[in-house]
């Protein structure tokens, strides 16, 4: 019997389940934010994705351009179902120049209310319920809501290793797994529609090189499988002295291979600090995909303010490439902060080459190796030093006791406070 009979089943689901199992804890720990001065007892949400080591930097330039502005007419009428024209001409550019290095058409790209639209649109137009998107574990959770909840289609998870000293840095999937995952899928008379790689990953960190790419996009076209890279973190990269994971965007290869079955998801959610404003991209040769796209994107539209903002700031080429330089120095320098806190404590984890993550291994600390256990840790860390962690729970990794930390979530000083504390517990528990 449906606990909720007024709703429908979908709804029941909704209304009974949370969409992440942190959430709750996150709007308690926002409310409760860490300042030495007015809260010196306070919480550090590093649990959720954003970019605080940039925002102000953001702020200023968008305060900027509504100030220094006229607001154009065509903002306040309908416009294309894939965006302005001039700001998908604006945003072209800067992927060509900043992330893609490579032709970027304005036709070839869209634009959704953030990332979350644009997997959801995709996936509604690439599949049909019931289809199949393989993911490699361990891998964002809100994938599934945002792959599944409308679309139908199914996630599998692909496990590419138990302990993290088996990848190392190494980016994961292989074309040897992919096989093995199409025999199990085949097995149950289940359609393989989607390869989803994130790169940089999340949690990882890891990064695909171009080489990798490569292989995994000519297994994917010849075996008519949608491989679509998630490039949300593409700019916001760790140094790294291994040539093999000198960044290479999947847009490199599309506009070599022309192929109907490689598409490239973007948002300035991360890398640029926007997470409120709500701007997503995707790009794809494909056309019969574009313009399917653009018919299911009507109620995902970005509100043509945003665009227009966003457009503005784009032209501004110069503060462009030294934000990118400079995001990347704040970037790094919190890295490295989290790396030695994680090695005082003698903690394995994934040395990150990109995205805003250290994925890390507490397992040591678990009292019970189970979801419960892990769950227990997780709330105990949160509520004897105030951080407040993402749990491995909904990465759908076998390992119980890994933890995904967002080390640009606070400031460096705010993170400093923040590893001192977390340091403290762990080694009195």
């Amino acid at each position: 019997m449906l606990e909720y009979p007024n709703l429908s089943t979908r709804g029941n689901s909704l209304a009974s389940n949370p969409a992440r199992i942190d959430f709750e804890l996150f709007m308690e720990a926002s409310q409760n934010v860490y300042c030495p001065d007015t809260n010196p007892t306070g919480a550090f949400p590093l649990n959720v994705a954003e970019n605080h080591l940039s925002a102000a930097v953001i702020k200023e330039q968008l305060t900027a351009v509504i100030r220094q502005n006229d607001i154009p007419e065509w903002v306040l009428s309908y416009t294309h179902l894939l965006g302005h024209p001039e700001v998908r001409a604006e945003i072209a550019n800067f992927m060509e120049q900043q992330l893609c290095h490579c032709p970027i058409s304005p036709d070839s790209i869209g634009l959704s209310a953030g990332a979350s639209a644009i997997i959801e649109v995709s996936s509604f137009v690439l599949a049909n319920p019931g289809d199949v998107v393989v993911i490699p574990a361990p891998s964002y959770p809100m994938y599934t809501n945002d792959l599944g909840l409308k679309s139908g289609m199914d996630r599998y998870d692909l496990q590419t290793h138990h302990d993290l000293e088996e990848i190392g840095g190494r980016a994961p999937v292989t074309t040897a797994l992919l096989d093995k995952a199409w025999a199990d899928l085949q097995a149950q008379s289940k359609c393989f529609k989607v390869l989803l790689i994130t790169s940089p990953d999340n949690p990882t960190g890891c990064r695909y090189s171009e080489a990798q790419l490569r292989e995994l996009s000519e297994w994917c076209i010849k075996h008519q499988v949608h491989m679509v890279v998630n490039e949300t973190y593409g700019l916001s990269l760790i140094d790294s002295d291994d040539d093999a994971a000198s960044y290479c965007s999947f847009a490199k290869i599309m506009h070599e291979a022309k192929s109907d079955y490689l598409h490239l998801w973007y948002a300035f959610s991360k890398d640029f600090a926007m997470s409120g404003l709500r701007v997503g991209v995707v790009h794809s040769l494909n056309e019969a995909f574009m313009t399917g796209y653009a018919n299911a994107n009507v109620p995902h539209m970005v509100s043509n303010i945003t665009q227009w903002a966003i457009g503005e700031l784009l032209k501004n080429t110069d503060f462009i490439g030294s934000y990118v330089v400079n995001n990347k120095t704040r970037l790094n320098q919190s890295y490295q902060l989290m790396v030695q806190t994680l090695e005082a404590l003698d903690l394995p984890y994934i040395p990150s080459k990109g995205s805003f993550f250290i994925w890390a291994d507490f397992s040591k600390y678990l009292k019970d190796h189970t979801d419960k256990g892990e769950e227990q840790l997780w709330i105990d860390i949160y509520r004897n030093s105030g951080v407040l962690l993402t749990p491995g729970t909904g990465f759908m990794h076998q390992k119980k006791g890994l933890f995904r930390i967002v080390f640009t979530a606070v400031s460096y000083a705010h993170l400093e406070v923040a590893m001192e504390r977390m340091k403290n517990y762990l080694r009195e528990r």
